[in-house]
């Protein structure tokens, strides 16, 4: 077995080749060292060649003059081998899911029941199920929000209304550089507390400017109207992203400061637009930021 683990493309390679997959199935279930064994078209030469390969990668070992997969090995074949031989057996139910994710005229509730529906009703039901087709995802770890929300914000084309109590630099550098370069409409509802407001931070930005390429893009964007920025306390954060995708922060009422848990759901217009007629509900009592302010009403 080899000293370092295989890369990826190492062990993809013999995935790709008909007869190595033929021969970790047979030692899945374990075959005596002969290659009178196997019936695929392969001269014994051959055969012992990919057996030799697959021994090298970690695959298989001898074990009492019974070649069988290592837990390695087991591990690919149940993991890979197996779920992908379940998944093409289910192609025609995969197309069927598509198809109905695509009709406009099934309220959302119904399509995730009939998901639900067809993998139970075929092979697939011990490897998936339908919150994975539906985009429907639950975040434990604060670290992961930021990803989340960052790949969110990344795919955002028109418009995002984003209510948030957090602060990450990468995300905020994102959010300006699509309002100013992209052409993005974003609706900000600031709840961090004042020393780290977005109000300030944008503040400084223009007192002492890191360089003249970030503060003329600061400046566009506090004279954008495409830029909606208000502050309000929040219990909790959330984001829609073109009236589709959404993701929401739940609250631990012991511990309502700390992030507990947050919800995505990558295709659900019917609570985005719930989201931002909850986010224009808080907008009406939310305070327009004295920079914003100033600089538009001049």
């Amino acid at each position: 077995m080899h000293e370092h683990p295989c890369s990826l493309e190492q062990v993809f390679a013999p995935l790709s080749d008909r007869h190595s997959l033929n021969i970790i199935k047979m030692a899945y279930f374990g075959f005596k060292g002969s290659s009178l064994n196997y019936e695929g078209n392969i001269s014994k030469k051959q055969f012992y060649a990919r057996l030799k390969r697959l021994r090298d990668l970690g695959f298989i070992e001898k074990r009492d003059s019974y070649y069988r997969t290592t837990t390695f090995g087991s591990l690919i074949y149940n993991g890979q081998i197996k779920t992908l031989e379940d998944i093409l057996a289910n192609y025609w139910n995969l197309k069927a899911v598509d198809v109905l994710k695509s009709r406009q005229d099934f309220p959302l509730h119904q399509k995730e029941n009939v998901i639900e529906e067809i993998i139970q009703n075929s092979g697939l039901k011990t490897i998936v199920n339908g919150t994975h087709l539906s985009g429907f995802s639950v975040i434990k770890d604060y670290n992961k929000l930021v990803l989340e929300v960052t790949r969110l914000l990344e795919s955002a084309e028109k418009e995002v209304y984003l209510a948030s109590r957090y602060h990450d630099p990468h995300f905020s550098k994102l959010m300006f550089h699509k309002v100013a370069n992209e052409g993005l409409t974003m609706h900000l509802l600031d709840g961090l507390p004042d020393p780290i407001c977005v109000e300030n931070r944008l503040n400084a930005i223009l007192r002492v400017p890191p360089n003249r390429e970030t503060f003329e893009m600061v400046n566009r964007i506090i004279k954008s109207q495409r830029f909606e920025l208000r502050q309000a306390k929040l219990s909790a954060s959330f984001m829609v992203v073109d009236g589709t995708a959404v993701c929401y922060e739940t609250t631990d009422y012991v511990n309502p400061e700390e992030f507990t848990l947050a919800i995505s759901h990558h295709d659900d217009p019917h609570l985005a637009q719930r989201l931002i007629s909850y986010y224009r509900t808080l907008v009406k009592d939310a305070k327009v930021p004295q920079l914003i302010e100033s600089i538009r009403t001049k």
